[in-house]
């Protein structure tokens, strides 16, 4: 790429003020696989700079065109974004313009790490740890070109006993100290992995005899062949430790979603969280599930205390501070 050998080694100087951490050793083909994000999404800047380097006056000419939102750049803008044009993308339409290296270290963002909840409990799983990751894919329209997300497409080309870098976080997700306390639990597809992990603990604890509450589980996904584990969340309800409620959007004609089953179990929803200490967790999408459940939870406040809507709001404000109310989602 850029006409540099892959294998080639360069010897990074980092300066003041630089926009990128980059190793101070490395290979081409390390910069641009491993620190910078050449499969992303530029942004207007990316083609401001990389105008400057286009030799072809027609391709320089567009790409000022993108920088100034013209008639011609939009519609140029508009086609790149349909298709999820990456950096790689527009260096190969805009052939002519060739930055240096140290100006692609500044004009492109770095790899940023991607997280994943942990879908297994150490209690039960003490040597592993377990994802439940869905692979990003789609479909370039122009090119009828597949594409896979840069790191589930990356761990999907992984072969078993792989060894790849990786880093545990602390989580949003505190549990009751106490695990007499009910737990409830809210999740859509994927969000599922975090109540996996939950309920696994709680099930480890129930079998070495300790006194646990009970996991209310309210699980959503647009058809009941995508509930994950179901044959081993189902086996945790028959010990006892766990209580199903689902919700398949797409089985029947009304679409039923997680919040309305919240709100049809909300009185035990109430009594768990007002008069047995219960904590409520939600994971998922950040574009609409944690406002849709949030209205729920109010709903189920306003009918079980007969309380106003602001009432209801107050007491879902002090469940926050209390942190017994918690919310762990993702663009």
């Amino acid at each position: 790429m850029m006409g540099f050998d892959a294998a080639q080694h360069l010897r990074i100087l980092p300066l003041e003020g630089a926009r990128n951490w980059c190793p101070t050793e490395l290979s081409v083909r390390q910069l641009f696989s491993h620190v910078l994000d050449i499969f992303g999404k530029p942004n207007r800047k990316f083609f401001q700079t990389l105008a400057l380097f286009a030799k072809d006056e027609a391709e320089k000419k567009q790409l000022q065109s993108i920088v100034e939102n013209s008639k011609e750049g939009a519609a140029l803008y508009r086609d790149l974004t349909h298709d999820f044009a990456h950096h790689a993308d527009v260096l190969k339409k805009f052939a002519s313009a060739r930055p240096p290296i140290e100006h692609l270290l500044q004009m492109m963002p770095v790899l940023k790490p991607r997280s994943y909840s942990i879908a297994s409990s150490p209690l039960m799983h003490p040597d592993k740890i377990q994802l439940c990751v869905v692979l990003v894919d789609w479909t370039v329209e122009s090119t009828k070109e597949l594409r896979l997300g840069e790191c589930t497409g990356y761990m999907q080309m992984q072969k078993p006993g792989a060894q790849i870098m990786c880093a545990v976080r602390s989580s949003a997700i505190v549990l009751p100290k106490e695990p007499e306390k009910p737990v409830i639990m809210a999740g859509m597809g994927t969000g599922l992995a975090p109540w996996r992990a939950v309920t696994q603990e709680r099930v480890m604890q129930a079998r070495q005899g300790i006194k646990v509450g009970k996991c209310m589980l309210f699980f959503g996904a647009r058809y009941k062949q995508e509930w994950l584990y179901r044959d081993e969340f189902e086996g945790y309800e028959k010990e006892g430790v766990l209580q199903m409620h689902t919700a398949f959007s797409r089985e029947q004609a009304r679409k039923i979603y997680v919040q309305h089953r919240i709100v049809e179990a909300g009185a035990d929803v109430a009594e768990k969280m007002l008069n047995q200490g219960g904590h409520f967790y939600v994971c998922g999408s950040a574009r609409q599930v944690p406002e849709d459940i949030y209205t729920a939870m109010k709903e189920v406040m306003m009918a079980h205390e007969r309380c106003p809507e602001e009432d209801a709001e107050a007491i879902l404000s002090n469940l926050k501070m209390e942190g017994r109310y918690t919310v762990e989602a993702w663009s």
